[in-house]
C-alpha cells in the first residue's frame, strides 16, 4: 500500500471572516508579535487571543494554538460568552488536537462546537468545524468517506452563506481527499478552487487551486498540465511565502522523475526536505518516498537507507500508521537488495503489521462506506442543483438589468424627443403670433395701397362692367393678377369661406367670371386646388382666433364659424399649417403667455 502524500495540504479553516489564511511567512509573525503586545498590556483581550490563537494553528504550531485557544475558552466561560469566545475556542482547539493525534480531546471540542453553532445559526463557524471533523476523519480514523461527507456539509453550508472563500477552501481540502484515494473525481474541484481564486484576484486561493490541480493531473499521469499547474503554485509560493512548500517542491520531483530528468528531480526533493520547519511531516514523507525511490533507480541503496531510516524514526509521533507503510515498505526492498534479510524482513512484517491494523479498520466500516458514498452522491447532486438555480438566477437578474437599462433608455429618449417637440411647438407659436402680426400690418398698408391702385374699390356698377370685360376676353396676365387679388379680397375681408356650402361656382359667379378661369388662377398662384385654398384660408383663421387670448370659443365651434364641414378636416388643415392639433396649439399658447408674463414680473 502506498503512503498517502498531502494530507497536511488539507487547509485548516478558521470562523467566517476571522480567518488569515493567506497571512503567512513575515507577516504572520509580525501579527502574532502585535497582538501578543496587546496581551502584554491586556492579559483578558479576547480578540488578541482568538486570533493569536488562530494564527499559530495556520502555522501548524499546534501545541501554542493549544495553549492560547485554552486561555480563550476559559476567558470566554468567565464572561458567559457561549456563541463568541467559548464557540470560536472549540473550533480552535478541536482542530489543532486533531493535529496532534489526541482523538478524544478533538472529537469533544469539535461536537461542541457543532453544537453552539447549530444553536446560534452560524453557518461560517460550521464550515470550519465541518472542514475540522473532515480533517478528524481522516487524521485519527483513516476514513476518507466521512471525511468527504463532512466536506461536503461545509460546502453546502458555505453556499447558504454565501462565502466564496470559505468555499474554495473546502474545493481544495475534497479534491485532496480525492488525491488520497487515488481518484481523478476531484480535478472538477480543483479547476472550480481555482477559478474562483482568478476571479477574486486572491493569490491564496488561487495557489490552492493550482496545487491540488497539478496533484489531479499528476494522477491522471498528464504530466504537461501537472508541471504546468505545479510551476504556477511555485511562484506564487515564492512572491507569497506560502506555507505547505515541501509539496509543491516533492510533486515537481514526482514529474520530473516520471518524465527522465533526474537532475532536477533530486533538486526538488532536496528542496522539500530542506523545509523541516514547516512541520509538514507528511509532505516530507512523500519527499523522502521520491527522493528513495530516484536514488534505488540509480542503484544508490545506501543513500536510500539513511533516508528512509531518518524519516521512519521521525515518523513515530504522528498518529496514524496510514503514512509510514510506504517508507517501510521502501526500506525493506533496499535492505534486500543490500544482503540484510533479516533486517529486511524485520521493516516487513512491520508494515504487514500496520497494513493489517488499517485493512481490519477498513473492513469494518465497510458497509458504512456504501451509505455515505451514496450521501456524498447526493451532495454532489444537490450542490449541482444548487449550482443550476443560481446560473437560472443570476440570468434572470442579468435579464432584468438589462430590461431596466433598456427601459432607462427607452424613458430617456422619449423625454429628450418630448421635450424637443415642446421647444419646437413654442418655436412655432411665437412664428405664428409673430407673423399674425406682421400680417396685421400689411393688411392695413394694403387697404391704403388700393385706394391709389388703377383699380379701386368702386360701385358695383363699375366692377360689373370690368367683369364683363374680362368674361367675354381670353385672360392675360394683368387679368389674372386682377382676378386673383378680388377673389383674395373676398376671402380675407369678406371672408366667404365661412360658408361651409361654398363652391368653385358661388366664388366664380361672385367674382363675374367662370369656374374655370377662377381654378385656373387660384392653381397657377398658390399651386393649390380651391378646395385645398379654401380650408388653408379657414385654418389661417383657426390659427388666428386661437393666439387670441381672449378668445375661449369651444374648438367645434370654430369649426363650424370657420366653414369646417367636420372635426376631422378642421384638424388635419390646421396640422398642415402649424404641425399641431388645435388643442395642442391653444395649449402651448397659453404656455408662451404665461411664461413671458412670469418673465416680466420678474
Amino acid at each position: 500500500m502506498k503512503t498517502r502524500q498531502i494530507l497536511l495540504f488539507l487547509l485548516i479553516i478558521l470562523q467566517g471572516t476571522s480567518a488569515f489564511p493567506s497571512i503567512t511567512g513575515e507577516k504572520m509573525d509580525e501579527r502574532l508579535k502585535i497582538q501578543e503586545e496587546k496581551l502584554d498590556t491586556d492579559s483578558n483581550d479576547t480578540e488578541a487571543l482568538r486570533e493569536i490563537s488562530y494564527l499559530y494553528l495556520q502555522k501548524a504550531d499546534y501545541q501554542k494554538a493549544i495553549e492560547y485557544g485554552t486561555r480563550l475558552f476559559n476567558r470566554g466561560y468567565e464572561k458567559e460568552d457561549y456563541y463568541g469566545s467559548i464557540l470560536q475556542a472549540h473550533i480552535c482547539l478541536g482542530q489543532a488536537y486533531t493535529m496532534t493525534g489526541n482523538i478524544r480531546l478533538a472529537y469533544s471540542n469539535l461536537g461542541q462546537a457543532e453544537r453552539l453553532a447549530l444553536t446560534a445559526h452560524n453557518d461560517s463557524a460550521l464550515c470550519s468545524i465541518y472542514n475540522g471533523k473532515g480533517l478528524y476523519a481522516l487524521n485519527l480514523q483513516n476514513d476518507c468517506y466521512q471525511a468527504l461527507e463532512y466536506l461536503f456539509k461545509g460546502l453546502e453550508t458555505a453556499g447558504r452563506i454565501p462565502y466564496d472563500r470559505l468555499t474554495s477552501i473546502l474545493l481544495a481540502n475534497i479534491s485532496s481527499v480525492y488525491y488520497l484515494k487515488k481518484d481523478t473525481t476531484g480535478l472538477k474541484y480543483t479547476l472550480e478552487c481555482y477559478r474562483l481564486g482568478n476571479e477574486k484576484k486572491d493569490s491564496y486561493l488561487t495557489y490552492c487551486g493550482a496545487a491540488t490541480t497539478a496533484y489531479m493531473y499528476y494522477l491522471k499521469q498528464d504530466w504537461n498540465n501537472a508541471f504546468t499547474y505545479a510551476q504556477e503554485a511555485e511562484n506564487l509560493m515564492q512572491v507569497h511565502q506560502f506555507r505547505n512548500q515541501s509539496n509543491i517542491y516533492s510533486l515537481l520531483g514526482h514529474i520530473y522523475r516520471k518524465t527522465g530528468q533526474p537532475i532536477q528531480a533530486e533538486t526538488c526533493y532536496r528542496k522539500a526536505l530542506k523545509r523541516k520547519d514547516q512541520n509538514d511531516w507528511i509532505a516530507l514523507s512523500d519527499a523522502c518516498q521520491g527522493y528513495a525511490t530516484l536514488l534505488m533507480e540509480q542503484q544508490r541503496f545506501a543513500e536510500a537507507i539513511r533516508l528512509l531510516q531518518q524519516a521512519i524514526t521521525e515518523s513515530t509521533h504522528v498518529p496514524s500508521a496510514l503514512f509510514r507503510i510506504g517508507l517501510l515498505q521502501k526500506l525493506s526492498a533496499c535492505l534486500e537488495h543490500e544482503g540484510y534479510i533479516k533486517e529486511a524482513l524485520a521493516y516487513s512484517k512491520q508494515s504487514m503489521a500496520e497494513a493489517d491494523s488499517l485493512y481490519n479498520e477498513a473492513k469494518e466500516r465497510s458497509m458504512y462506506e456504501i451509505r455515505t458514498r451514496y450521501q456524498i452522491d447526493q451532495h454532489e447532486a444537490a450542490l449541482q442543483r444548487s449550482k443550476v438555480e443560481l446560473i437560472k438566477k443570476e440570468n434572470n437578474l442579468r435579464i432584468l438589468f438589462i430590461g431596466i437599462i433598456t427601459l432607462s433608455i427607452i424613458v430617456g429618449m422619449l423625454w429628450y424627443l418630448y421635450h424637443r417637440k415642446n421647444r419646437l411647438y413654442m418655436a412655432i407659436v411665437r412664428q405664428n403670433r409673430e407673423a399674425l402680426r406682421r400680417e396685421k400690418e400689411l393688411t392695413q398698408r394694403l387697404v391704403k395701397q388700393q385706394q391709389e391702385l388703377e383699380y379701386p374699390t368702386g360701385s358695383p356698377e363699375t366692377q360689373q362692367t370690368q367683369t364683363e370685360k374680362y368674361a367675354s376676353s381670353t385672360l392675360t396676365t394683368d387679368k389674372k393678377k386682377d382676378l386673383f387679388l378680388r377673389f383674395e379680397k373676398l376671402m380675407t375681408e369678406e371672408k366667404i369661406y365661412t360658408d361651409n356650402l361654398l363652391t368653385k361656382e358661388k366664388a366664380a359667379e361672385l367674382l363675374g367670371t367662370n369656374r374655370t378661369y377662377l381654378s385656373q388662377v387660384i392653381n397657377e398662384e398658390t399651386s393649390q386646388t380651391f378646395t385645398q385654398y379654401v380650408n388653408s384660408c379657414r385654418a389661417k383663421e383657426a390659427v388666428r382666433l386661437l393666439s387670441d387670448p381672449e378668445n375661449n370659443t369651444p374648438l367645434k365651434a370654430i369649426s363650424a364659424q370657420l366653414g369646417f364641414n367636420s372635426m376631422t378636416t378642421f384638424y388635419h388643415q390646421f396640422q398642415l399649417i402649424t404641425e399641431m392639433t388645435p388643442a395642442q396649439y391653444r395649449s402651448k399658447m397659453n404656455d408662451l403667455r404665461k411664461i413671458e408674463a412670469d418673465s416680466k414680473s420678474e
